[in-house]
C-alpha cells in the first residue's frame, strides 16, 4: 500500500517518484485494491438487487393496472401532480434512510447498500414516469439527433420542465457518484455533504420534488381552496427544504452535537468557538427558513395549518440526521412542529404586517429550539467572568438574547428581498394634474 496520505507526497527530497505519479498510485492503485469493498460484497449486491428490483416490480404492476384501467394522467392533471410528488417522496425517503444509516454508523465501504437501493429505486420510478409522460406528449419519430432529443425533453407544459431537469441531473450525478466512490473511496465526516456527486444528487432531488410546486406556481387557480389545495405545494417545498437541511446539517442547531455549541459548561470543547458555531448555525438556518416561507407567501396565501405542515415535513429530515437512537427520533420533530403551530398563530395576527411577521418567523424557531433544550437538559443560571450565563447552553445573557434578535433580523432582511417596498411612480404632468 503506497503512502498514508497527503503528508507523504514528496516528503523525501531524494525520492524519484514524482508528485503526479504518487497521486496516480494513490487513486488508481490503492482504490483498485479496495474496489471489491467499494462496490460491495456478493451478499450486499444481492440485498441491493432484491430491494431495488422488488420495489420497482410492485410499482410497475400498480402503474400497469392504472394504465389499463384509467390511463396514466398527463402533465396538467391533478393525478399526475400527486403521482410525481409521491415518487419524489419515495426518493426523498431513501435519502432520509441513507442519512440515518451514515449518522449511526450503519454504512460500510460499499456503494450498493440497502439504503441506496431505496433511494435509487425511487428515482428510477420517478424517471420512468416522467419519461413515459414525455413519450405520450411526443409526436415525432424516435429521437436520434441532438435537436430531436432536445425537442423530446423540452415539450413539458409550463412548470413541469423542472422535473425533467431533476431527472437528468440526478441520473448523471448517480452514475458519477458510483465512479467517485470507486476511484476516491467513501467520504467520511462533513465532506460527504460536499462531494460534487452528492451535491448533484441533492440538486436533482430538489428539482424533482419541486415539480408539482412549480406547476402550481404557473396555475392561477392553485392553492386557493384551503389547506387541501396547498398540500402538494407544501409537501414539495418541505421535501426540497429537507434536502437543504440535510446538506447544511454541519451548521444547524438541531443537528449539531450539543457539546459543539455550548460555552461555559465542563463538557464543552473550545468554549468561545462553540458559541460562534451555535450562533452561526442559528443565523444560516434563519435565512433558509425565512426565505422559503416568504417565497411561499409571495405566490400563495397561507391558510390555517400551512406552516405546521411545512415545518413538519422538514422535521423528518432533522430527525433523520439528529444524534440519538431511532426510538427517540420523534423528539427532534417537536421543535419544528411547535414552531409551525406558533408561526401559524402569529400569521393569523400579524400576517398583514409583513415586516413584523418576517422578524418573528426565525425568532419563534430559535426560541422553540432553546426551550426544547431546557426541557430535555434542564435550566439554570449563574455567573462566569462577571457575566450572567444560562444553561442549558451556558451562553451569556448577552449572547442568548443577541442570537434571538439577530435571527429575527435575518427574517427581516429576507422580507426586504422578497417583498421590497413599492417603487414610486415617476412624476409626470398627467400624474401632477
Amino acid at each position: 500500500m503506497v503512502g498514508s496520505g497527503p503528508a507523504d507526497l514528496g516528503s523525501n527530497p531524494g525520492e524519484t517518484t514524482t508528485l503526479r505519479n504518487r497521486l496516480i498510485e494513490l487513486v488508481f492503485v490503492q482504490h483498485t485494491d479496495t474496489m471489491g469493498i467499494t462496490l460491495g460484497t456478493t451478499e450486499e449486491l444481492i440485498t441491493f438487487a432484491k430491494i431495488f428490483f422488488g420495489t420497482l416490480v410492485f410499482a410497475g404492476i400498480y402503474f400497469l393496472a392504472r394504465h389499463f384501467r384509467d390511463g396514466l394522467a398527463l402533465p396538467g392533471a391533478p393525478r399526475f401532480d400527486r403521482t410525481v410528488l409521491l415518487l419524489g417522496m419515495w426518493c426523498f425517503a431513501g435519502l432520509l434512510i441513507d442519512v440515518w444509516a451514515h449518522k449511526h454508523g450503519e454504512v460500510d465501504e460499499s456503494f450498493f447498500t440497502p439504503w441506496h437501493a431505496v433511494w435509487y429505486s425511487g428515482f428510477t420510478a420517478f424517471a420512468g414516469y416522467i419519461t413515459f409522460a414525455l413519450w405520450r406528449l411526443y409526436d415525432g419519430d424516435f429521437p436520434k439527433t441532438v435537436s430531436m432529443i432536445k425537442e423530446f425533453f423540452g415539450q413539458m407544459p409550463m412548470g413541469y420542465s423542472v422535473g425533467v431537469v431533476g431527472m437528468i441531473v440526478f441520473a448523471m450525478s448517480g452514475f458519477a457518484d458510483m465512479l467517485w466512490h470507486t476511484f476516491f473511496g467513501i467520504e467520511g465526516g462533513t465532506d460527504i455533504l460536499l462531494s460534487p456527486a452528492h451535491l448533484g444528487l441533492a440538486a436533482g432531488l430538489i428539482f424533482s420534488v419541486m415539480t408539482p410546486v412549480m406547476a402550481a406556481w404557473h396555475n392561477p387557480n392553485s392553492g386557493i381552496n384551503g389547506l387541501s389545495s396547498q398540500i402538494l405545494i407544501l409537501f414539495g417545498i418541505g421535501a426540497a427544504w429537507g434536502v437543504i437541511t440535510l446538506f447544511t446539517s454541519y451548521s444547524h442547531p438541531l443537528t449539531l452535537d450539543f457539546n459543539s455549541m455550548c460555552e461555559t459548561l465542563d463538557s464543552c470543547g473550545d468554549r468561545n468557538e462553540g458559541l460562534e458555531r451555535g450562533v452561526t448555525s442559528v443565523l444560516l438556518q434563519s435565512l433558509i427558513l425565512s426565505g422559503l416561507i416568504l417565497w411561499f407567501m409571495k405566490r400563495w396565501k397561507p391558510v390555517a395549518g400551512s406552516f405546521t405542515v411545512l415545518m413538519l415535513i422538514n422535521g423528518l429530515a432533522i430527525a433523520a440526521n439528529a444524534p440519538g437512537e431511532l426510538k427517540e427520533a420523534w423528539k427532534h420533530v417537536m421543535v419544528p412542529l411547535f414552531s409551525g403551530i406558533f408561526i401559524d398563530i402569529f400569521y393569523s395576527k400579524l400576517g398583514h404586517r409583513i415586516r413584523w411577521f418576517s422578524f418573528f418567523i426565525p425568532v419563534i424557531y430559535t426560541i422553540a429550539w432553546m426551550i426544547g433544550l431546557i426541557i430535555t437538559r434542564g435550566w439554570d443560571y449563574g455567573t462566569a467572568n462577571g457575566n450572567i450565563v444560562m444553561a442549558p447552553l451556558g451562553w451569556s445573557i448577552h449572547a442568548t438574547l443577541g442570537a434571538i434578535f439577530l435571527a429575527g433580523c435575518m427574517g427581516l432582511l429576507v422580507s426586504i428581498l422578497t417583498h421590497p417596498p413599492e417603487i414610486p411612480m415617476e412624476d409626470t404632468e398627467e400624474n401632477i394634474s
